[in-house]
């Protein structure tokens, strides 16, 4: 969890008093955000107490321009007296930056009620004002958004970020992720998936006239701060085999399970494309196995 005493610590308030207007804007604008092409992030509900509560956060970006936007979906979002950070740790590295907030190096705070919002850079000992010549802060119901150049973040095509709700009269709170960070790239419009982990069935590889099992069973992002690492399962898979220049037909959980032939299968090159995909983000991962 992010630690709501240190928040407050770096002056919530004064901070605030120094923010900009946000536009408080119909339901209808949630379609600035497209669903398609973007990381979508969700968050456990229920866990905040009365601080509005994270559902979920989607994050779009234009490569060529580097605009970058953030959609904050929230239950109870106009809470009075609370306030919703977003953090982004735009180098990627838990261990620099606000080690405070996960290694953040820029934060947004929105006040819904209020319709402000402050943006700071960490300049090594505190959070201070920093250029918004590009930001944009949309308040809706169900939360917000924010816009802003990539230039204006660190210039990263990788960061992690997390968002935190907390009050300024109590201690109820909700940060997203539970755990660490999130990741996300501009090339894969998601997390930056590094590799993935598998099993198979048979364990020592595909046996003619036997069936044949490929099961992802985690994923490696960047470092973000996160510990729960056996969280980090794909949402969905898919394969493709061929056996020698012949094309297998795969059957079960997404098509990851294969009937290697009885005969001329022995000795025979098998190649596996396994697909993940995870929060938005897609990853194509070859695998080459001998038939025994």
């Amino acid at each position: 969890m992010f630690d709501k005493l240190h928040l407050q610590r770096t002056g919530v308030r004064s901070r605030l008093k120094r923010a900009g207007p946000i536009a408080a804007v119909a339901a209808l604008a949630l379609t600035l955000v497209p669903s398609a092409s973007s990381g979508n992030y969700g968050d456990p509900t229920g866990d905040s107490g009365v601080a509005p509560d994270i559902t979920g956060v989607t994050v779009a970006s234009d490569k060529a321009s580097g605009l970058l936007t953030f959609r904050v979906a929230e239950s109870n979002a106009a809470a009075p007296n609370s306030i919703t950070e977003l953090d982004i740790d735009s180098d990627a590295n838990p261990a620099t930056g606000d080690l405070g907030s996960r290694g953040a190096d820029y934060a947004f705070q929105v006040n819904p009620v209020k319709h402000t919002y402050g943006f700071w850079h960490w300049n090594g000992a505190d959070w201070v004002d920093t250029s918004s010549a590009t930001v944009r802060v949309t308040s809706y119901s169900t939360g917000f958004t924010i816009s802003v150049n990539k230039s204006e973040v660190g210039n990263a095509a990788d960061f992690n970020f997390g968002a935190v709700t907390f009050m300024l009269d109590g201690p109820a709170t909700d940060s997203a992720p539970d755990d660490g960070l999130w990741n996300y790239s501009f090339d894969t419009n998601g997390p930056n998936i590094v590799s993935a982990q598998l099993a198979t069935k048979p364990s020592s590889g595909p046996k003619a006239g036997k069936p044949f099992t490929v099961t992802p069973t985690g994923l490696t992002l960047p470092p973000s701060g996160r510990t729960n690492t056996a969280a980090l399962l794909p949402e969905s898979y898919a394969c493709t085999a061929k056996l020698g220049t012949r094309t297998l037909v795969g059957a079960a959980t997404g098509g990851c399970t294969f009937k290697i032939p009885k005969k001329k299968a022995r000795g025979k090159t098998l190649t596996v494309q396994l697909t993940v995909n995870y929060e938005g983000a897609t990853k194509v991962v070859p695998l080459t196995f001998k038939v025994g």
